[in-house]
């Protein structure tokens, strides 16, 4: 399972993305597309393990603004307890009409994997349960 928890900042015109996925989980999916097999958080973790997040994410998770493609960036990471929590951001978003979301984390490895996604724009709420077979989301955000 994964949580991913999208806030709209209409005064920093920001999407604010945190995506929390287990450690083992997301070890398991990334040496199943790997070569090299990896241990995460960990003193044996790969210190370019930064890019290989990044590189997962942009694969594995979408935003469209609007049904325009929008790429984020990514801020960082940190581990808690048994989850890393990435921190993504959609910049210059002086409005949104719709946001649709494709996320296909950890559906590689887990044929009953869940993604939930919540999102909070404009003071409006809206929560979806994601798998394999329905990777995506759409909201209407009109204020």
């Amino acid at each position: 399972m994964s949580l991913t928890q999208i806030n709209y900042s209409e005064e920093q015109q920001t999407l604010q993305i945190i995506v929390r996925v287990f450690i083992d989980d997301l070890e398991t999916e990334i040496n199943t597309l790997s070569q090299d097999k990896i241990e995460l958080g960990t003193e044996r973790e790969p210190l370019n393990i930064d890019r290989i997040y990044k590189s997962y994410l942009n694969s594995h998770l979408h935003f469209y603004i609007d049904k325009h493609p929008k790429p984020f960036q990514y801020i960082g990471n940190e581990y808690k307890n048994d989850q890393v929590f990435f921190y993504l951001e959609v910049a210059e978003i002086d409005s949104i009409q719709s946001l649709g979301i494709q996320n296909t984390v950890l559906n590689n490895s887990f044929q009953e994997q869940e993604n939930i996604v919540k999102t909070s724009i404009y003071d409006k709420h809206k929560s979806f349960i994601l798998t394999r077979n329905n990777s995506n989301a759409f909201v209407s955000t009109k204020k």
